[in-house]
This record gives C-alpha cells, structure tokens and sequence, in this order.
C-alpha cells in the first residue's frame, strides 16, 4: 500500500493562480504559474510513495499538442522518468498526446489501456443528423509498441497500491452513459457504450482508496461500487478528476450527490467534464471536504497517521 499520494494536474479547462494553498493543496502562484495553459481536455500526473520507493504515472494526454507538453515543462515533469502511461478512454481529449509520450518516454515505461479504446471511429452528435468526429487511435500504434502495451479489460495492478480498475461494471440505473457518443460501424453509426472507460484506484494505507476518473462515463457511483468490489471493507478516501455530470438529470445529480455521501467520500476534486452546474452543487453539498480543481494544482493525499 502507498504511504503518500501526489497528484498534479497537467490538464484541464481552466487555469487559477490565485487560490491560496493549504496543507494539503499547493496552488500555482503568478510567475511560472501564470504561463500555464488549459484547454477542454485532461491530464494527470500521479506519483504514489511507498516507503523509499515512488511509482511514476501518467493519466491521459490531453486534448491538443501543445498544452500537456507545455505545462509538463512548467511544473519539471520529466516523461523519461515516468513507470507508466495510462489511458482512461479513447476519447480525443484524453489521448491527444498519447504518440507523443510513447515516443518521449524509454522503453521501460508502459501504456495500459482497454482494448475497445483503439482501433475505433469516435464521435459526438451535435445535432439531429451532424457528429463532431472521427478520432481514433490508430491499431497501427498500439501494435507498434505492442511490446510496452498492457491491453486489458481486466483490473491491472501497477505495484505500490496503484490498480487501473478494468472494465467497470453498469448496474446503478441513474447513471446512463453519454447519449450523444457514437462509434462508426461498416453498417453506420451505433451508441457507443464508452465500455473502455477505466478509472486508477489507489490503496493509501490505513485511509482508504484514493480514486482518480478521466471522464467516468461508467458512472462515479458505478465507479465506487468498483472500487468497493476490489477492495472490500476499504474507505473512499478521496475522489479527483472528470464526472461527465455536465449534462445530468436532478435524479443523476441527487442519486450521485446520495452515493458520494452514502460512501462517506472524504474528499472531493471534480474537474473536466463535471460541468459548472454540476460542480456548484458538489462544492455546496461536501463544503470543507470539496478540492477546487486547477490546472498547476498539486494534491497530496497521505496514509493515515502521517497528517493531512
């Protein structure tokens, strides 16, 4: 299990310089934090402690080639140093830089992602008959670093209580999946389940498991309930990343509002796609447990009796 978890975030939808740091978050500050860049996409940088040793991870890529390498360079985030490259779904604004960093990295770092992520023809409907699209990330570069590539739908544990959780399973009603998500068949567009989506869990000892989402298409009670199933008896210490409740009905709101609450989730970072409506009502709701969210953001989780 970890002792510490650090999470900084390389990407996302907004840059805030002047959100005073605590304990637990330290904030950019004017200066190189005001040369930060954000755009509608996501990624993290993860770095888990377990003892002398640290894990090394990078979770999603970003929506264009600039801003991830940028801000990676701001905030001395070195990709040679990274142990892993994880893909949370194979939507473009979460794999944008993926070639990118399998090039930048050596040839010990590995990328781990659900096999329905690649080799597929993304798309979003934005109106009755017009889809913003296609993305996708082309078999020909997975198989081209197939050697470094962990293609799984199943649970993957990358040492130090880090997992990628696998395919999450879909059993709470309310949570619907995105309507307007559509994949290209040789017979036409089909819904597009988004079953790749997959979340990394993080054991911290003696507090719980620390839960980092890219979009939580599956669900973020869905996405508990998988956590839960893992690691039985375990706390949800910590939730941090995108929600997907931009779009979401009262009843997903209040029946997400009812889950967090029901898990006794003790903090709280929603960020991306949670949507400004979504997220008012999260930081009203969790009050001193809520994490405002910004890019340059460095979040650190610790094991308990080591403090906050």
């Amino acid at each position: 299990m970890a002792d510490r978890c650090e999470v900084t975030i390389l990407v996302d939808n907004y840059v805030d310089i002047f959100l005073p740091s605590t304990d637990m978050v330290r904030y950019p500050v004017p200066g190189k934090g005001s040369r930060l860049w954000a755009e509608q996409g996501l990624s993290m940088f993860v770095e888990v402690f377990e003892g002398k040793h640290s894990l090394k991870v990078l979770y999603d890529f970003g929506r264009s080639p600039e801003v991830m390498p940028h801000n990676m360079e701001l905030l001395d985030i070195d990709p040679g140093q990274l142990d892993y490259l994880v893909l949370s779904h194979g939507h473009v604004d979460h794999f944008c830089n993926l070639a990118g960093m399998l090039e930048a990295t050596p040839a010990r770092t590995r990328l781990v992602l659900h096999p329905g992520a690649y080799g597929r023809e993304r798309f979003i409907r934005t109106g009755e008959s017009s889809y913003a699209g296609p993305w996708i990330i082309e078999d020909g570069l997975i198989q081209a670093f197939a050697r470094r590539t962990v293609s799984s739908s199943a649970p993957t544990d990358l040492g130090s209580g880090v997992h990628v959780s696998g395919q999450i399973d879909r059993t709470v009603s309310f949570e619907k999946g995105m309507p307007n998500a559509f994949v290209g068949t040789p017979d036409g567009m089909v819904h597009d389940d988004i079953i790749d989506d997959q979340s990394i869990f993080v054991e911290l000892d003696g507090s719980g498991i620390v839960i980092l989402t890219g979009c939580c298409h599956a669900g973020i009670v869905n996405t508990v309930k998988a956590a839960q199933k893992l690691f039985p008896g375990q706390k949800i210490h910590a939730v941090v990343g995108g929600l997907h409740l931009n779009n979401a009905s009262e009843t997903q709101l209040a029946g997400t509002v009812e889950g967090l609450k029901k898990s006794d989730v003790q903090w709280l970072c929603a960020m991306h796609c949670t949507g400004y409506r979504a997220g008012r009502r999260l930081m009203d709701e969790f009050g001193r447990k809520w994490i405002p969210g910004t890019v340059g953001a460095k979040i650190t989780f610790k094991a308990q009796g080591a403090g906050e």
